[in-house]
């Protein structure tokens, strides 16, 4: 169904080949990781134990979910950097599920490496600390042998990359399920419309188009005076790329991965603007508010990706393909997924609506349950690295390859392991802080 150019001899980049290429620009071993080969079952068959890494908003969510999913399941154990954080997780998980929470103080686990001795005490694990972090606790998740549900992105730069692909490579060696949380990909909506595509109801895909523009995401936490920089940082996640991967890996992610599925496949090659045209100064964060990427993937289709976090523009939350019979349009929050063309169609909601963030719990543990397949890991990390090549693209202003951009052994943040550690990014004098200057900054 995907088109092919006549000036283009180049084949598609498919699954197998982009591990292959992965592997082999990180020099990662897909079977690195020295564990026992057996996946944890309900100790005694009891309820699936269930631990939380990360006490925020999505935590918080996905914990709720997953207890919401008609098995039975306990959270026994929570894993955060501040206590008051873990508390107030408990706590109102506890209120949600009153007899599916035994977390006695003893196992709310605080610090860098709580999360290992939060995966030790589970089945399950929610990974929802900032994705910086994503790649180790998968990696220790999978070395224990434990079922995973991870929330996107997975990783923020190439390095990253590679160890989630080399850790979901071993994770299906030992029959381990693991979920990622692009929870489109579960959106009854998006299934029905996605289907139709890849089936023909638009002809050959020319190109597509995505768009996350909206206002600003979420205020900043006020500093309080008894944080340091790095704990002010910390508490504001969403506003230091070091930690979520910038708006176009923490949410032009979610649509990628949408254009991603309908060709089944992934870009080559990225180029594009951004830059931060209104988010700057005193207490603006270190991340850009606009990004307008295209990418290009080896049959010649292109997908042009925007992302812009400005208040007082126009809002558009979307995915666009459009073909030789028609377009297709894709708004999530609204529900609607049309088709036009002689294969016009228009979704019927289903009623009552289906939370896809409760789907995708849903899938994971009648999986876990009933010992089916399922590894969300492998796709989660290309399309992440999708969106990491085209932050490079606009960062850079350069034209970035997908093997230059794979091998990459730059890392986009330095190892942090202590509170006291200096963060990497440090406000000036005004307290504004730095970011990349497209024509000067090396992303490679």
């Amino acid at each position: 169904m995907h088109p092919s150019t006549p000036h283009q001899s180049v084949a598609p980049l498919n699954r197998r080949e982009f591990l292959q290429k992965s592997a082999q620009a990180g020099g990662v071993l897909l079977s690195a990781l020295p564990i026992a080969r057996h996946a944890h079952a309900a100790s005694g068959g009891g309820p699936l134990k269930l631990a939380l890494v990360g006490g925020g908003g999505r935590g918080l969510g996905a914990a709720n979910q997953a207890l919401s999913t008609g098995h039975q399941i306990q959270l026994v154990a929570v894993a955060e950097l501040f206590q008051d954080k873990a508390e107030g997780a408990v706590a109102t998980i506890k209120a949600q599920h009153p007899n599916a929470v035994d977390v006695p103080p003893e196992r709310i686990f605080l610090g860098f490496e709580a999360y290992k001795q939060a995966i030790s005490a589970c089945d399950v694990v929610i990974l929802a600390s900032p994705c910086v972090f994503r790649p180790a606790m998968f990696e220790e998740a999978v070395r224990q042998g434990k079922h995973v549900f991870m929330e996107k992105p997975v990783a923020v730069d190439a390095p990253g990359i590679r160890r989630v692909l080399a850790a979901a490579a071993e994770a299906k060696k030992k029959n381990l399920k693991v979920g990622v949380g692009l929870q489109r990909r579960h959106k009854l909506g998006y299934r029905e419309a996605v289907k139709r595509v890849q089936d023909g109801a638009i002809g050959q895909i020319f190109y597509a188009r995505t768009f996350w523009n909206m206002g600003t995401a979420r205020a900043m936490v006020q500093r309080r005076p008894e944080w340091n920089e790095l704990e002010y940082q910390l508490h504001n996640q969403f506003y230091f790329a070091w930690q979520c991967g910038d708006i176009h890996v923490d949410m032009g992610l979610h649509n990628i991965d949408v254009i991603n599925w309908i060709k089944g496949m992934y870009p080559v090659r990225a180029m594009g603007v951004a830059g931060a045209e209104v988010r700057r100064g005193k207490d603006a964060g270190s991340l850009y508010d606009h990004f307008a990427i295209e990418y290009e993937y080896a049959d010649g289709t292109r997908l042009f990706a925007q992302n812009r976090q400005i208040a007082g523009c126009f809002n558009y939350v979307a995915e666009n393909a459009h073909g030789t019979l028609g377009s297709v349009e894709m708004i999530n929050e609204r529900n609607i997924f049309t088709i036009t063309g002689p294969n016009a169609w228009k979704y019927e909601p289903e009623k009552p609506t289906v939370n896809p963030y409760q789907l995708e719990h849903d899938d994971l543990f009648k999986a876990i349950v009933n010992d089916e397949p399922y590894n969300e890991a492998e796709r989660g990390a290309l399309s992440t690295m999708t969106a990491i090549m085209g932050r490079m693209a606009g960062y850079s202003g350069k034209r970035i390859e997908l093997e230059e951009a794979l091998a990459s052994q730059k890392p986009f943040s330095r190892e942090i392991t202590s509170l006291k550690d200096e963060p990497p990014v440090l406000p000036d004098a005004d307290g504004a802080y730095p970011i990349p200057v497209p024509g000067r900054y090396d992303p490679l």
